[in-house]
């Protein structure tokens, strides 16, 4: 590879992918292995590209859009695919629903290198299939093969996996008087069936109940029954005097860890375990929040056999305040 004037490039074949960025986007401007042409130097010179790198004889240099790759398959331990990107970025990508998982001690290590850098997702971060788990970018166009052989040695299998959900059936019990007497529509089914779609749960019970504590017991009772491995409870969770999920819910005998979750959106959160079956009760403020909420950060690591603690709940209030909250 040979830095190039791109006036001089006319003819020559580019070694890497340029970027164009505006206020509104990153994209591809050239890619790697294109042959530049006349109306190319313009092209280039109106996005300050003065200067390119034409592809020569390789050497003893490994390349960005190799480093990355090579990576992606020395840490991916199977529960994720490798996925080439734009701009010599690799990708690990989830082969099925369930949570990430992350060495955080061995990643830090290995990004101490500072020359190629692994950038996941958060631990414990619910995922769907196909979704982003890890990215794999590189500072440098190139390393030497010496080089790439530290790096490759620090690379440890399982750095970022995803363990898949232990449980996938869910039982779901809407409150609300106003809706039991349909004098206003159910807006959480289709939110909860879509959180459901994109996780691989079942929908295995589903019932609207009146606010009255006997019968969202019965419900509860009635979707254990049928076989749901997790129980969604919505609406009652204020302190209206309407309201009666959580009354009902300590009524049944569920060990509660948590009413109110130092998160937001969906504070009005109760976190249960009634003999052995996850019980969770979210406010209305889900609908609002329907894109992320504690069903996403809470729920989905009891679908995957975690039960958190008082303590760890407690520590969601560093950093609980999430990305979609709205103070208005």
């Amino acid at each position: 590879m040979k830095k190039t004037p791109t006036d001089s490039a006319v003819g020559k074949v580019l070694a890497y992918d340029t970027t164009l960025v505006t206020r509104t986007k990153s994209s591809t401007l050239l890619s790697r292995g294109h042959k530049i042409t006349k109306k190319d130097v313009g092209l280039l010179k109106s996005s300050g590209v003065y200067t390119v790198w034409t592809d020569e004889n390789k050497g003893n240099l490994v390349y960005e859009w190799d480093i990355s790759a090579q990576v992606a398959e020395k840490i991916s331990d199977g529960t994720t695919d490798v996925m080439k990107g734009k701009h010599g970025i690799a990708f690990l990508v989830s082969k099925t629903p369930g949570i990430i998982k992350t060495d955080a001690k061995n990643l830090t290590r290995f990004n101490l290198n500072q020359k190629v850098l692994i950038i996941t997702r958060k631990g414990g971060t619910a995922v769907g299939k196909g979704e982003v788990v890890a990215a794999i970018d590189v500072v440098p166009l190139a390393i030497s093969k010496k080089e790439m052989m530290s790096v490759t040695q620090i690379a440890k299998k399982g750095l970022a996996r995803v363990s898949p959900f232990e449980f996938n059936k869910v039982g779901l019990v809407i409150t609300g008087t106003e809706i039991f007497e349909k004098r206003k529509k159910d807006q959480y089914f289709n939110i909860i069936k879509k959180k459901c779609e994109k996780y691989g749960w079942e929908i295995v019970y589903r019932e609207i109940v009146p606010d009255n504590e006997e019968m969202e017991k019965n419900a509860i009772r009635n979707a254990r029954r049928v076989g749901a491995q997790g129980i969604i409870v919505t609406g009652g969770m204020s302190v209206d005097p309407t309201d009666r999920t959580p009354n009902a819910i300590r009524k049944m005998g569920a060990k509660v860890i948590a009413y109110g979750i130092p998160m937001k959106p969906t504070t009005m959160t109760l976190v249960a375990v009634w003999d052995g079956i996850p019980l969770f009760g979210i406010s209305a403020g889900g609908i609002r929040y329907s894109e992320f909420n504690s069903i996403d950060l809470i729920f989905t690591r009891m679908m995957g056999g975690e039960i958190p603690s008082k303590k760890e709940i407690a520590e969601l209030g560093d950093g609980g305040i999430f990305w979609n909250y709205d103070i208005h």
